[in-house]
């Protein structure tokens, strides 16, 4: 992005995030052709004389265009093209220009000449000036740049005004294309802040260690100080840059710079690390961008070469010459490399004109809808959730449910253990006494102490089925085996089964007063009636059957100054039944004390050792430090996301013990055991629902959805923007990964981000100033991952609440618009015509929701399940003038506890996004129709609650349990029918 001029621009997003509304004078208008809405030129202007000048239609503003507010947007940013090559560079003016208006272009120097300009009006060239004209309908214009004599250059565009003069300069380098041979090596110590290598020795190639990443940040707050976690700090270590004595590139690829080894290449660090490698910008395919860009990679954990995602990638000039600058958690051998044929593909596409994106709960609910009906959608935003159940259950399983000793089965064991080693960059561990949850503050998503999180783990059992245990009894789907779904520990001493399953209380509701009355008398209840279970095996905890098991309850308030663990147990305030999971009483005192185990008895034992059946360090050819993995299949999201071994989830071939869900052999007669002797691998129903559904398994093709196999066909038109918190209490950051990773293993084009101010076109290390608009999506493949959060923070950082559960509010922000944005380029054809608002000129007889752009109401399926729904409609939908438009629809899927209101008052400024006059057509949010669906638990068809507060967004197997992806299907055929919504269509894309 090349910036004019627009001192009002930070101001704006200020005043947004504040609820001020500011509207600025500006030109405006929408291109009728999708390329040119897209960004990219239109076809060259004809000989015989320039088109008429396109006039605003109907409905449509044009404003004059003040030059203190014109900003020149250029794609690529920076323009490499190799002596005696062309590259083409486009450049979008915002906002539009009402008037036809001339661009001079110019080059300084002999390093560069220009050649064809492209556009839909007819331009003229010589060798090193141009002129080219952006209008109403053609906010950009395209030039291409042949190369000289190597050497630095500079584009310099200029648009005279009557109001002033716009003036901006697009770098260009001219380089010799031929890959640079490199035979040096460089070794030190990496200290924070500093690196080894960067010099002409190695091409520029370096390792570094980003500034405080060796010591924790501190927060003064609420009383006490706060230090934040070293999960992921990293001290000083040695280091070594080598150039590699040969190539890794893999098949299909071609090398755009040397290899570089960094060793020792048995490094893997708790977090990612600054890596730089050579690159020749100037080697890429005539049409290759950024997004094709590929980084190779080989070590020994990963031997064969093979492509990788990597975070922030960039490329900058340095003392030892061009380098691709970006993050890696290990080390080992890189190379940067590209397709030939980079650019060149363009296949028909079905576009939909539909997207789902949510948050927290409604990311993970996005994540499992959106695959399972993958053919009713464009793009995915699932954002800060549980978007990967497989690693989910696993790190609940061997965290949140762990941190206890085994025993022999005679002796009670020692004191509780300490949290396990996290596996992947930024993962924070858990015990079941220490579960996570940061202050100084509670961030901007809840207080998430221990009675709600067990409360989700108590909706997430009522809407799958229990993942840690297996009862056959009629409503006992949401229990562990051998606990009377009846018995006063579930049903409490209230009539029928209301204490069973009661709502958190929802504001408005005409039963509010009863369910506030439930909620405060049905826990002591049930708490006060405890369940005890005799002769009850478990192969970690009692696999004697020696002491009694009984029902749990749970709730201690958390303790800030244990933070980042403040929701640490203790014996006071355990008031609140944990009914998924039943404990150990080794006393017999009938209370669940702190050292009593937690029952896990979701599947029968394995070993997560893939199909092979044989665990790596056993493989033949298997050498420590040298070929760590010799049969490839050592699963890891980011490095080997096809491997299957150690990747949490049974497959058929890997050893199992078929001793039953208790892990204990010759327990068949037990009445709580399932699965013995049966010849095949037992899981719990609940658990085996949450694979069924989860969104690897349906990537990977080992589930088929309602919405047909995700062949590669339909992989090919999913795109998929997903986000988490690097301190989100849930890991929701690591566990995108994990869906990220299912993408890359389909063949997706895959990016992370550490956060948003590095994606291309921003400020790096800016988050409060992003602008969605001045990203080059062009530079963004299909699939990207974004973490937010600040991975060293200040003490203000800690405070505003920077990557935790919904972040801080520029973070929020950003999250928001940057999801909504990719969103909207799936859509080159979508209206983005600055207009009216509805009000100015209404059609007839429109309701006055309608009309006011916001409209909520209550849904009733066909089962009679009833919930709000709040539904925006763009800028102009009710204007008499536009009652010929169709638009697209995005549907938004709240948080845990939230409901469809309340998301929508968490985007007041949508319908202002999508009108900005501040935009060009080029870069404007389309307008789209933005449907907020209810997830939230209510009373259900049969008189019953659903469930606690959260659906999840998926059908239920209990009877009376939400049905909530139904309930979601059939709202979207209502909103079909109800409102203009773009029907499918197949257009051309670009690879």
């Amino acid at each position: 992005m090349i910036r004019a001029p627009r001192t009002l621009l930070p101001g704006l997003a200020r005043l947004l995030l504040l609820g001020t509304v500011v509207w600025l004078p500006a030109a405006c208008g929408d291109s009728e052709d999708p390329a040119d809405a897209n960004g990219a030129a239109g076809s060259a202007g004809s000989a015989g004389g320039e088109p008429a000048e396109p006039k605003p239609g109907p409905g449509e503003l044009c404003l004059e265009v003040e030059a203190s507010r014109v900003t020149v947007r250029a794609s690529p940013s920076t323009v490499f093209v190799a002596p005696g090559k062309s590259r083409t560079v486009t450049l979008t003016l915002e906002p539009d220009f009402c008037a036809r208006t001339p661009v001079l272009l110019s080059l300084a120097g002999s390093a560069a000449t220009l050649g064809a300009i492209g556009g839909a009006i007819p331009t003229t060239a010589t060798g090193t000036t141009a002129t080219g004209k952006v209008d109403l309908t053609h906010p950009s214009i395209s030039v291409e740049i042949k190369g000289g004599s190597p050497g630095s250059t500079s584009l310099a565009v200029s648009i005279a005004l009557p109001n002033g003069n716009v003036n901006a300069t697009v770098p260009v380098e001219v380089v010799d294309p031929a890959i640079p041979s490199c035979t040096g090596t460089v070794s030190g110590k990496v200290a924070a802040g500093g690196r080894v290598g960067g010099d002409t020795a190695v091409l520029g190639a370096s390792v570094g260690l980003q500034a405080n990443a060796d010591k924790p940040a501190q927060a003064t707050e609420q009383g006490f100080t706060y230090d934040t976690p070293v999960v992921w700090a990293q001290q000083a270590f040695d280091a070594s840059v080598s150039c590699a004595s040969a190539g890794i590139v893999p098949s299909g690829y071609a090398a755009l710079g040397p290899a570089i080894t960094f060793g020792p290449e048995t490094s893997v660090f708790p977090r990612e690390v600054p890596l730089a490698i050579p690159i020749n910008g100037s080697a890429f395919p005539d049409k290759g961008r950024l997004r094709h860009l590929r980084v190779a990679y080989s070590g020994p954990a990963f031997k064969a070469p093979r492509t990788v995602p990597i975070a922030d990638p960039k490329i900058e000039k340095t003392d030892g010459g061009w380098v691709l600058k970006f993050l890696a958690p290990r080390l080992g051998t890189y190379q940067a490399v590209i397709a030939p044929d980079a650019g060149t593909q363009t296949k028909k596409r079905r576009i939909t004109h539909r997207a789902v994106m949510g948050v927290s709960m409604g990311g993970g609910g996005t994540a499992i809808f959106g695959t399972r009906h993958h053919d009713k959608f464009d793009a995915l935003g699932p954002l800060g959730g549980p978007v990967d159940w497989t690693w989910m259950m696993d790190h609940i399983e061997h965290n949140h449910t762990g941190g206890f000793p085994t025993n022999d089965g005679d002796n009670v064991p020692g004191p509780a253990l300490a949290p396990p080693k996290p596996k992947y960059p930024y993962e924070h561990p858990s015990t079941f006494n220490r579960w996570w949850y940061e202050y100084p503050r509670n961030g901007n998503g809840g207080g998430f102490a221990r009675e709600e999180y067990s409360q989700i783990f108590r909706d997430l059992a009522l809407m799958f089925g229990n993942p840690n245990g297996e009862n056959k009894e009629p409503n006992g789907e949401n229990l562990p085996a051998g606990v009377d779904p009846n018995g006063k520990s579930v049903v409490g001493e209230h009539p029928g089964r209301e204490c069973a399953v009661f709502l958190d209380p929802i504001d408005g509701d005409p039963d509010k007063a009863k369910q506030q009355e439930l909620q405060a008398t049905c826990p002591q209840e049930r708490c006060k009636n405890t369940q005890v279970l005799k002769n009850y095996y478990d192969r970690d905890y009692n696999p004697k059957g020696k002491w009694p098991v009984i029902t749990v309850c749970d709730g201690s308030p958390q303790d800030k100054k244990k933070s980042p663990y403040a929701n640490t147990w203790s014996k006071d305030g355990n008031d609140k039944p944990l009914e998924l999971a039943l404990a150990v009483d080794y006393n017999g005192n009938g209370i669940r004390d702190e050292n009593e185990p937690i029952v896990r008895q979701g599947h029968e034992p394995w070993q997560d050792t893939g199909p092979d059946g044989v665990p790596s360090e056993k493989e033949p050819g298997y050498q420590k430090g040298v070929n760590e993995d010799p049969a490839g299949d050592d699963y890891d999201p980011q490095y080997n996301p096809m491997g299957t071994e150690g990747n949490g989830h049974y497959e058929q071939g890997e050893p199992f013990e078929d001793v039953g869900l208790d892990g204990v052999p010759n327990t068949k007669s037990s009445p709580y055991d399932f699965g013995e002797g049966d010849g095949k691998f037992t899981t719990s129903t609940g658990l085996a629902r949450f694979w069924e559904e989860d969104t690897r398994q349906t990537l990977r093709q080992q589930a088929t959805p309602p919405g047909g196999p995700i062949d590669d066909a339909a992989i090919s038109r999913l795109d998929v923007w997903t986000d988490g918190g690097v301190r989100d209490l849930f890991n929701f950051g690591v566990d995108a990964q994990h869906l990220t990773g299912s993408l890359a293993a389909r063949g997706r084009d895959s990016v992370y981000y550490t956060d948003f101010s590095h994606l291309p076109g921003q400020k790096p290390g800016d988050v409060g100033s992003f602008l969605p608009q001045a990203t080059i999506w062009e530079d963004l493949p299909s699939n990207v991952m974004l973490r937010y959060g600040a991975m060293d923070p200040t003490p203000q950082d800690l405070i505003d609440g920077s990557g935790q559960h919904v972040g801080s509010v520029p973070e929020l922000a950003a999250r928001l618009r940057s999801a909504l944005y990719f969103i909207g380029r799936r859509w080159p054809d979508a209206p983005r015509t600055f207009v009216e608002e509805s009000a100015t000129d209404p059609a007839d007889g429109v309701e006055t929701c309608v009309l006011k752009g916001n409209c909520t109401f209550p849904f009733t399926d066909t089962r009679g399940r009833v919930g709000p729904v709040t539904v925006t409609l763009p800028p102009g939908y009710a204007s008499k003038t536009q009652q010929g438009v169709r638009y697209p629809v995005i549907y938004l899927l709240h948080g845990y506890g939230q409901t469809p209101e309340d998301l929508g008052a968490a985007i007041i400024f949508l319908r202002n996004w999508m009108n900005s006059g501040l935009d060009a057509s080029a870069t404007r949010l389309p307008k789209a129709i933005v449907v907020y669906v209810d997830g939230r638990c209510r009373k259900g068809p049969s008189g019953e609650s659903e469930c606690i507060r959260g659906t999840f967004y998926v059908d239920s197997p209990r009877a009376n349990g939400a049905k909530q992806e139904s309930w979601f299907l059939e709202l979207m055929s209502h909103v079909d029918s109800k409102y203009r919504t773009m029907p499918e269509t197949t257009i051309d894309w670009q690879d």
